[in-house]
């Protein structure tokens, strides 16, 4: 591995100052309640009224307060729950019907809280659906009340508000926990109270054989119960831990039922963590807003978690080409020359990408070309566009604070930057080691600060720009102030409205719909598409990055990269032909790499390697009748390209684990190489019931949904095709143009 420094990774943190470096976290979040000697929880307790409304119910319950208190017995420290008097009178709650199989569930403290986005734009928010105008009835049965749609009976008590969802034939897909100990492990239907802060809570009831997936970009695990889950937007950086760039709050359940929890403030879930029974999700905040969304299969709970967040948008078809880059290119002469050896060498490609150095210095973003090393942008975006490639350029949501950068100055001057309690621009305090801690916050909340960033954005893609990377978006203080949202709400929810900004700015110029966005949240894949960002150069961080996909697809983002060959380092040239196998059969293809001497180019690894990659994206090329068919079904379904195998066989159980292979569409099962050779030349793979072709021997395979054994080399990457398949082929070209091309060849499967 390539030495990692400062000058080409920013977030390596070399220390200094003599101060002790801390982390930069969230200083209290909703999980401290938890462990918050004296928090109040209020609880329903007897219903006081309730009125049929429009679209639903609701309702006004008493409270009944519960004290949470650190005890021991013997040598155990443990949080229990004691009786007290509540802390607030009443807890109001409405239940509506967005679908005949979809309700919203709200409940606050006061009877009509003020919606925290309000002045946000609506097309930068989580929640963008509407509801139908969907028939239902009301009736009392003894202690319960009952909602009815023409498919699910919503039935909650009287008592405790405990709800459940079942189908018409009485079939449970959703319920409510009740604790029935007396520890601090469930904690069901409350409003919380500790000073001055709020948190609601919620827990639903966890079956024996049941699995949880979503929750956005997860690089640790696929499936989710069990595993703790760090729901803060952060520089990952690397694909093996917890950390997360895209923090989705939806999760859906192998029991029928999917769950969109629409706020962005913090979170936390306990999924069987804190007791094996029990989903639990709490927000620091004053109101608890989710849907419930109760359908059969993952696929419809998925398209359904779509309709209130907003279904894809489909890239460029010249996007699906292979994307070149570098950390980076740093003259127009050595970017030329890589698009000339791409050339050259007759490996397709239709993007090359500037990253951080394009500027008069190297991550000084000012979005104004170098005019030493970048002159006469349009005219070399013009040539390169004649020969078939289009140009990405990398900026991001920071300003650094030197006085050489105009949009520093000119930002600060015009207050388009987070702010502190003062509101003089904020920063973050020097003891918060790594990058360069000064930057500031460009305040993306606020619409002048919008129309001053889309402004220069559209000028870059009047110049020829084809894309815009929004790198970062995570790192967002939520101490600082924002024109239109209160800073709790912000640092998730950030990355959407930026992308959003962004998005809308090369939509106005290009009419495509295309970004390169690093971090993201609900509804992010509105605004496509999203890359697993910086992994390190091995083969257990090709395997997170499979799981970042999967999992982000599992979330709604139908569009993924990766970057080729790892980022961190030099990867080797086996690992680089494993990772650009599978980085082949992704949604998008790019390879890239930290440092301009860190190489990416194919050739650079040996002619094996250059020839192996050559045959790869050549296929992919030839492929994309295929890809281009299945990206379009994607706008329409809210289903990934790259597709966790419950997506396509969800009554099979045996696929709930399953996180090193995926359905590429609706047809190819790609079992993606993970380790050397030196440790094992045989892949098992599952398959699922049915018949199955092995694609690169055309062996047929019926499966009563088995594991088989595949001896594998360098060049083999096991594909099989799912029965019933019909693949479109097109002759391979230097790069795309505006269609696809004429079919050359049909394969029936």
């Amino acid at each position: 591995m390539n030495k990692v420094s400062a000058e080409i990774f920013p977030q390596f943190s070399v220390g200094g100052g003599g101060e002790t470096p801390q982390a930069y976290l969230p200083t209290t979040d909703s999980k401290s309640f938890i462990y918050a000697d004296g928090a109040i929880h209020n609880r329903p307790q007897g219903l006081i009224a309730y009125s049929r409304t429009q679209r639903g119910l609701r309702l006004v319950y008493a409270t009944a307060g519960t004290v949470n208190r650190l005890t021991h017995t013997h040598e155990t420290a443990v949080f229990q729950m004691e009786s007290c008097p509540a802390s607030m009178s009443h807890i109001y709650m409405e239940i509506e019907v967005w679908d005949e199989d979809i309700f919203r569930v709200r409940y606050s403290a006061v009877e009509n809280p003020i919606d925290p986005y309000r002045n946000i734009p609506r097309e930068a928010q989580m929640l963008v659906g509407e509801p139908k105008d969907i028939p239902f009835t009301v009736t009392e049965e003894g202690p319960s009340l009952r909602l009815q749609t023409a498919s699910r009976i919503l039935t909650l008590n009287t008592q405790d508000y405990a709800a459940q969802i079942a189908d018409i034939h009485g079939h449970i897909l959703f319920r409510l926990h009740r604790e029935n100990l007396f520890t601090s492990d469930v904690l069901p239907t409350s409003i919380a109270s500790l000073g001055e802060e709020t948190a609601v809570f919620e827990s639903l009831y966890l079956e024996q054989d049941e699995e949880i997936f979503g929750l956005g970009e997860r690089f640790d695990s696929v499936s989710r119960k069990g595993r703790q889950v760090d729901f803060w937007n952060k520089d990952a950086i690397g694909t093996t831990n917890t950390r997360s760039y895209i923090n989705v709050p939806f999760l859906f359940s192998t029991k029928g039922y999917g769950l969109f929890l629409n706020s962005s403030a913090k979170t936390n879930w306990e999924i069987g963590t804190r007791d094996a029974s029990a989903l639990g999700f709490s927000v620091l905040d004053d109101q608890m807003d989710y849907f419930v969304i109760s359908r059969q299969t993952p696929a419809d709970i998925l398209k359904g978690y779509c309709s209130l967040t907003g279904f894809t948008k489909l890239p460029p078809l010249w996007s699906f080409g292979l994307w070149m880059s570098r950390n980076s290119y740093t003259t127009w002469q050595i970017a030329e020359q890589v698009g000339d050896e791409m050339r050259s060498h007759d490996i397709p490609c239709d993007v090359l990408h500037l990253d951080t150095a394009w500027f008069k210095e190297d991550w000084n973003c000012d979005l104004r070309f170098s005019e030493d090393r970048f002159p006469e942008p349009e005219k070399h975006m013009a040539q390169l566009k004649e020969k078939g490639f289009h140009v990405s350029l990398w900026q991001y949501n920071f300003l650094p604070p030197k006085e050489n950068n105009a949009n520093y100055v000119e930002a600060c001057r015009r207050g388009f930057t987070a702010k502190d309690a003062d509101g003089n621009v904020f920063r973050l305090p020097k003891q918060w080691k790594g990058s360069w801690v000064d930057d500031v916050v460009i305040d993306f909340t606020n619409p002048e600060a919008r129309d001053w960033y889309a402004a220069q954005i559209e000028g870059l893609m009047k110049m020829g720009a084809g894309a815009i990377k929004t790198d970062f978006g995570e790192g967002i203080p939520e101490d600082a102030c924002y024109h239109s949202l209160d800073g709790k709400y912000i640092h998730n929810l950030y990355s959407l409205i930026y992308n959003y900004t962004i998005w809308k700015a090369t939509k106005a110029v290009t009419g495509e719909d295309i970004v390169w966005a690093r971090s993201g949240t609900a509804g992010s894949q509105r605004f496509p598409l999203h890359w697993g960002g910086d992994s390190q150069c091995t083969f257990s961080a090709l395997a997170g990055t499979l799981r970042g996909a999967l999992s982000a697809g599992l979330s709604g983002i139908a569009f993924f990269s990766h970057d080729i060959g790892g980022f961190i380092g030099l990867p080797t040239p086996e690992l680089y032909v494993r990772w650009a196998q599978m980085g082949m059969f992704s949604s998008h293809s790019r390879c890239h790499g930290a440092g301009d001497h860190t190489y990416r180019e194919p050739w650079k690894f040996g002619k094996e390697a250059e020839d192996i990659f050559r045959d790869y994206v050549n296929l992919r090329y030839s492929l994309m009748p295929y890809i281009w068919e299945q990206a379009m079904k994607c706008t329409e379904t809210g289903l990934p390209m790259m597709r966790s195998l419950i997506l396509e066989f969800p009554t099979d159980k045996n696929v709930y684990p399953i996180e090193d292979q995926y359905m590429f569409g609706e047809n190819l099962l790609i079992a993606p190489i993970m380790k050397p050779l030196a440790e094992s030349n045989v892949r098992s793979i599952y398959l699922p019931a049915g018949t199955w072709t092995d694609y690169w021997t055309k062996e047929p395979i019926v499966s009563n949904g088995e594991w088989i054994t595949r001896i594998v080399d360098l060049k083999t990457m096991p594909i099989y095709v799912r029965s019933g398949a019909v693949l479109k082929y097109v002759a391979p070209t230097p790069h795309l143009d505006d269609s696809l091309g004429e079919i050359v060849k049909v394969e029936e499967y």
